[in-house]
């Protein structure tokens, strides 16, 4: 699905007008990648990245756009706190999911403009180093959104205790364990422009490079971010349930060894489903308290079930149900990005389009439980 809306990984294979991919040594998918012949040298700083490899040329070109990148986060905290908080609000880790979503998704949004898109390979050299730095950001508070994280319940963002996070998360190292090259004063320096700007930033000429098509931008990054809060809550559902189904006897050992192998489920997961839905309430609270996420949440139980008076049949059905609603709603928004984007509408619907990972999780695992389908009818 993040092919379709690009928050993150459908922007990553892009190159900007200087011949680097968004992703630069992290491109995904693989076979997209095609790395420079840049210089790597061991990050000499503490913490988890100390003797790590970290990219030079990266940095120095993410140095060249520093003070523009400083800016423009000022500027998109301007923007989100003009429409959403008023601007004597002062930002927590909610808040700061939203803004790195918008910011990471920009590029993503001038590569698919109908009416006019980027070429790829001519994206602003600014827009990418924003899609690298303040995607650490994005990177960090969906870490913390997955987990349901207490940080998010912080009326204030602790700079402090967010750096802490990204240490003990580990979120400073790539899964290869190349080093993110931005010293900690950087990463400061880059959350505060974020959170709490000086006054005196000129934030009327952020995010130059998007002329007329700010306030575009701006709504296309916030719909990516409720797509994730809704991929989260799709799956976390599925999770609840199938929690109950590995703990029943009667389920063959094939299924129970399908589901404890998926990755993207976590059925180890700490946090309580109903965590998930407190979070991702007061999220869109601020964006949109009434908007279609509701008709998702409305299917998720609300209270805790005991495994025993809950039927195979009855689970596949819970876990059907989810599904359909969660399609009806990717199509729903859907909609609305095409619309951004000035894009003819999606051949989308709820029979023909997968949203998500778990519409082939869930057909295969029917496949091999069909005692789950019940009563069940396509």
């Amino acid at each position: 699905m993040e092919w379709e809306y690009g928050t993150w990984t459908g922007s990553f294979a892009g190159f900007d007008e200087v011949g680097r991919q968004l992703g630069e040594a992290n491109v995904l998918p693989e076979w997209l990648a095609s790395p420079l012949d840049d210089k790597w040298t061991p990050f000499r700083g503490p913490g988890s990245r100390k003797g790590h490899p970290y990219n030079i040329d990266a940095f120095k070109e993410m140095g060249h756009c520093w003070n523009d990148l400083l800016l423009d986060a000022a500027t998109i905290r301007h923007w989100y706190s003009q429409r959403y908080l008023g601007m004597k609000k002062t930002l927590n880790a909610r808040d700061l999911f939203i803004i790195s979503s918008i910011c990471v998704s920009i590029p993503s949004f001038l590569l698919r403009r109908k009416d006019d898109p980027t070429a790829d390979g001519n994206l602003p050299r600014q827009s990418a180093a924003g899609f690298k730095v303040i995607g650490g950001m994005y990177a960090a508070t969906s870490r913390m959104v997955s987990q349901a994280h207490p940080l998010l319940e912080d009326a204030e963002l602790d700079v402090e205790a967010f750096l802490v996070f990204l240490e003990d998360e580990r979120l400073l190292l790539s899964p290869e364990s190349r080093a993110c090259a931005a010293p900690a004063n950087m990463i400061r320096q880059i959350l505060n422009a974020l959170i709490n700007p000086a006054s005196d930033i000129p934030v009327d000429q952020g995010f130059a490079y998007l002329n007329d098509d700010i306030e575009r931008a701006f709504d296309y990054g916030v719909m990516c971010a409720r797509l994730d809060l809704s991929v989260l809550l799709h799956w976390q559902g599925l999770r609840y349930y199938l929690q109950m189904l590995v703990a029943m006897p009667e389920v063959p050992l094939d299924v129970i060894d399908y589901l404890q192998a998926d990755p993207e489920l976590s059925l180890e997961g700490s946090a309580a489903l109903h965590e998930y839905v407190s979070m991702t309430q007061s999220i869109l609270e601020v964006v949109e308290k009434e908007g279609a996420e509701q008709a998702l949440i409305a299917v998720l139980p609300t209270e805790e079930n005991n495994a025993s008076v809950m039927s195979l049949k009855e689970i596949g059905v819970h876990c059907f149900e989810l599904e359909t609603v969660m399609r009806k709603l990717v199509c729903t928004q859907q909609v609305k990005l095409d619309q951004i984007l000035q894009k003819s509408p999606s051949a989308l619907s709820i029979k023909r389009w997968s949203p998500a990972p778990g519409s082939l999780f869930l057909k295969q695992l029917f496949k091999i439980a069909p005692q789950l389908t019940g009563s069940i009818r396509e």
